[in-house]
């Protein structure tokens, strides 16, 4: 019933964190970050030989801290939540678990921004401008996308994807559960336009940095990693404020359903906990 999202940023920062839980190809993403990081790559940049060679050394590096001290950590999390789960759920706990889980991101965005930012130092002119073009034309797409359905639209295929979800961890829903799945989902704040707003602001900031021949190497590096990593310093307000409140329904909404559940439903819950489990020990030993 809980999710650790994974969060985009850039294909660079994908090819650091990704991680398919619940997934049968989950050792095969993580294992081969290093080959699959070079298809996702491309979509934004073309990187010569030694650039290459750079970046493959941050993700084999990144990965080895990674299976080390941030896959233990997430089985830690699961195991939290799972003992969670199977006692009566307190707000205040659930939702600090929810939060430290969903911020592990963060944290790979720290390891790694420095010699991110030195590859990005490396880059030509002509390289910097595809790279944000690329970006910029993304951020566009996604834009359209947003725009070519109402806000209803939306509404309703977030709710498909709800109930999907919440299907996936407990089997066939009774009519209350569908209730408070929608009754959440109808209250949730559709930030998609805020987000849209925040990956424009975050790409302008690293225009500026990429595109000033003026910076010396030491502020290049200093100001690329500072928007690499201070992700909620281009968030506005209403943004921040969306997510808090988006987080509380989404903490209630667990803690609500949690009240109804059969024991099929429990003995479900606590089978995909343990699929999430077993996934990590096997990433971690491998």
């Amino acid at each position: 019933m809980f999710k650790i999202k994974n969060i985009k940023v850039s294909r660079v920062a994908i090819a650091l964190s990704l991680l398919f839980l619940c997934s049968c190809s989950a050792s095969f993403t993580y294992n081969n970050l290093t080959w699959l990081s070079s298809f996702w790559v491309d979509d934004y940049i073309d990187l010569n030989k030694q650039q290459n060679k750079q970046l493959k050394s941050i993700i084999n590096t990144t990965q080895q801290w990674h299976r080390t001290t941030q896959l233990p950590a997430y089985k830690q999390d699961i195991l939290n939540l799972k003992g969670l789960f199977n006692q009566q759920l307190d707000y205040q706990q659930l939702k600090s678990q929810v939060v430290l889980a969903r911020a592990h991101f963060q944290n790979i965005l720290e390891h790694a921004h420095i010699p991110l930012a030195q590859l990005g130092l490396t880059l030509s002119c002509a390289q910097r401008e595809e790279l944000i073009a690329n970006i910029q034309t993304q951020i566009n797409e996604e834009y359209e996308e947003f725009t070519e359905l109402t806000a209803q639209e939306r509404k309703s295929e977030r709710l498909e994807r709800q109930l999907d979800y919440y299907k996936q961890w407990l089997g066939k829903l009774t009519p209350v559960q569908t209730q408070l799945i929608t009754q959440a989902n109808n209250a949730h704040y559709d930030s998609s336009l805020l987000w849209h707003q925040y990956k424009q602001t975050r790409l302008n900031a690293a225009q500026q940095v990429l595109l000033n021949k003026a910076l010396s190497e030491a502020e290049f590096v200093k100001q690329l990693s500072y928007v690499i990593t201070q992700r909620e310093a281009y968030m506005s307000e209403e943004l921040l404020a969306s997510n808090d409140a988006n987080l509380a329904l989404y903490v209630n909404l667990l803690i609500e359903l949690n009240t109804t559940l059969s024991e099929q439903q429990r003995e479900s819950v606590n089978d995909e906990f343990d699929e999430l489990i077993n996934t990590l020990t096997d990433l971690i030993e491998d």
